[in-house]
């Protein structure tokens, strides 16, 4: 089962429910700088418990 559309607030409860997989894309779409798309990609994956990873600084860098 999968589940669409989710937020932060969202997302743990399609996890909860037995969702195998989350979309976000709605969530992140809506915003316009990337700076938040990151923080509300991080906010959702914090929700619903994955672990944080450490990314170098090379891949940080957002090319336009």
């Amino acid at each position: 089962m999968c589940s669409s559309g989710l937020s932060s607030v969202t997302a743990p409860m399609a996890v909860t429910a037995g969702a195998a997989g989350v979309g976000v894309g709605s969530a992140v779409n809506k915003l316009n700088d990337v700076v938040e798309m990151i923080a509300e990609v991080r906010s959702i994956a914090q929700a619903i418990g994955l672990p944080s990873r450490n990314v170098s600084e090379h891949l940080r860098t957002v090319h336009h």
